[in-house]
């Protein structure tokens, strides 16, 4: 069986990873066919419209031959970006906790308070593990160009981003218990969805203005297992290899571990 690529795709499958060749022309023009006979006209069907690309995962059939909607979310990854020096502890967790306090914190103390003071499911913002929904979201951009602002440590500011590594889990395996925000969860003007149905439907407004959902939040209440991050993406074999013996020595979750350049390549600030 082929490997699944960086994308979640089989390999041989990848446009991007493995191009498919172009058709060749063929060697000698094929000669017109002879013109047929006009036909009868008979009432057909106009073709249907294109419609717009939707924000809704595939629709499968229902046990009745109905279709039942998927939203987006649950066939979407979330990405947790942390620094290589907070990894040991993580692996000794065994999951990522939000209670847990990181040897390298990149956010500043203004923007810790204030997520601590933004509520969702009734419950602090920081009581939650955060994932963005695309890898080059809004704050990794603006980390990897230098965490100039205030939002970020003076810490964040002397780091590169290969320095960091991306934990990929699959939304469909973190069940319902979550929350969504259209935006940095600490901004007083966030909307929040509770739950995948709901999350998604949000997600589907927050599109018409943030087509990459590069603003949006994903917020899973106390932790989240190791056993359920399938990729781990890194910037170059340093850092890959690093990270595979890391695993390798805390013994539990092994994840592909994968160079993935362009998640990890310097913005302009």
């Amino acid at each position: 069986m082929s490997d699944e690529c960086i994308h979640g795709l089989d390999v041989m499958a990848c446009d991007v990873c493995r191009p498919r060749l172009a058709p060749q022309a063929p060697e000698a023009p094929v000669a017109p066919a002879p013109p047929r006979a006009p036909r009868a006209a008979s009432p057909r069907r106009s073709a249907p419209a294109r419609r717009a690309p939707s924000l809704r995962g595939p629709a499968p059939a229902g046990p009745t031959g109905t279709t039942a909607t998927v939203p987006v979310l649950s066939a979407l990854r979330g990405h947790h970006v942390t620094h290589l020096r907070n990894l040991e502890a993580i692996l000794a967790d065994g999951a990522l906790r939000a209670d847990a306090t990181p040897e390298l914190d990149v956010s500043s103390v203004p923007t810790r308070l204030r997520r601590a003071e933004a509520v969702v499911d009734g419950r602090p913002v920081t009581e939650h593990v955060p994932f963005s929904l695309t890898p080059l979201s809004t704050t990794w951009q603006q980390l990897r160009a230098g965490g100039a602002d205030g939002r970020w440590s003076a810490a964040a500011r002397e780091t590169r981003a290969t320095d960091y590594v991306v934990l990929v889990v699959p939304v469909q395996a973190l069940g319902d218990d979550l929350a969504v925000t259209d935006r940095d969860a600490g901004d007083p003007a966030a909307r929040t969805a509770q739950g995948v149905h709901d999350g998604g439907a949000l997600l589907r407004r927050a599109s018409l203005t943030d087509p990459e959902l590069a603003d949006a939040e994903l917020l899973v209440p106390d932790r989240v297992d190791l056993s359920l991050v399938t990729l781990v993406g890194v910037g170059n074999d340093t850092v890959r290899d690093q990270v595979k013996r890391a695993f390798a020595e805390a013994g539990g979750a092994r994840p592909r571990v994968a160079v993935y350049p362009p998640w990890f390549r310097p913005t302009e600030g």
